[in-house]
């Protein structure tokens, strides 16, 4: 369960905003994933999650690269690189899971990893729009 903290801040109200609903979305997931047998709801959440991520990388990562390159923040070109990693891994996954469906594996995987890169990611790159942004 990843728990929003001021550590997590980055200054600007607004990305601070889309992380926590991002952080909401993959703790569900966590929550869902609990239980080895899914509920057909659940199956529906799973889905709707992926939907979410495919829109929340679209619109957040344009967004926060744009602040980052207004700000002149120094992070700014790790950003980018750091979220393209990223859509490479959701376009393999989003991939896999219009040919395959659901199944529990492939949506944990999907959880340990968008988990680690979450809290790796805003820690160590988002951050560093503090000292530039201040409260935007």
């Amino acid at each position: 369960m990843i728990v929003w903290n001021e550590d997590l801040a980055t200054g600007s109200e607004t990305i601070d905003g889309q992380h926590k609903m991002l952080i909401l979305y993959i703790n569900k997931l966590e929550e869902m994933l609990e239980n080895t047998e899914p509920s057909p709801r659940d199956i529906r959440f799973a889905h709707s999650l992926v939907d979410f991520l495919e829109q929340y990388a679209a619109t957040h990562f344009k967004y926060e690269e744009h602040c980052m390159e207004c700000f002149r923040c120094s992070a700014g070109e790790l950003n980018r690189e750091q979220h393209a990693h990223f859509l490479e891994f959701f376009g393999r996954f989003h991939k896999k899971f219009q040919a395959e469906g659901f199944s529990v594996e492939a949506f944990q995987d999907l959880h340990r990893m968008t988990s680690a890169w979450i809290t790796s990611h805003i820690l160590q790159v988002d951050t560093q729009l503090m000292p530039f942004a201040g409260k935007s």
